[in-house]
């Protein structure tokens, strides 16, 4: 059987093709990590200061830290709605990094409440320890193309 030229050009055509998906795709992916590692480092940043605000604030500090908290709660949330790509494997890594913030969150607050709650140092060691989990989550190197399925 003889190729014609018009089956060559068919093939240079999809080869192209493809080519441009499979760039596509991958930037796409990077877009989709980016906006997975922003919302997880913005989330270690409002940790810490929920923490800290908690440890050294009074009533009223602390009911407007939890009002900010709900607001930027909300926020995060919709705005992650809003990016139209969530990467295989994002939604993972955020419920995984929120599982692990939310029990050393847990950890603090039953240690501050009952035996730290003047100490300036515990506080403070305590808001790094619950943002660590989401900046470990953001850091990681996302999966390269061929490791997810």
């Amino acid at each position: 059987m003889m190729s014609n030229e018009n089956d060559d050009l068919e093939s240079e055509q999809a080869i192209n093709d493809l080519g441009i998906a499979s760039r596509s795709a991958d930037r796409a992916r990077g877009q989709g990590w980016r906006w997975v590692r922003s919302y997880l480092l913005v989330w270690a940043l409002a940790s810490v200061g929920l923490v800290i605000g908690l440890g050294f604030g009074n009533k009223a500090v602390t009911i407007s830290i939890f009002i900010a908290w709900a607001i930027l709660s909300l926020v995060g949330g919709i705005w992650s709605r809003s990016r139209g790509l969530t990467p295989r494997g994002g939604g993972r890594r955020i419920g995984r990094a929120a599982g692990l913030w939310a029990a050393c969150y847990a950890i603090v607050l039953a240690v501050g409440v009952t035996r730290q709650a003047q100490s300036t140092g515990f506080w403070i060691v305590a808001a790094v320890f619950t943002a660590v989990p989401l900046i470990v989550a953001a850091v990681i190197p996302a999966p390269k193309a061929a490791d997810v399925s």
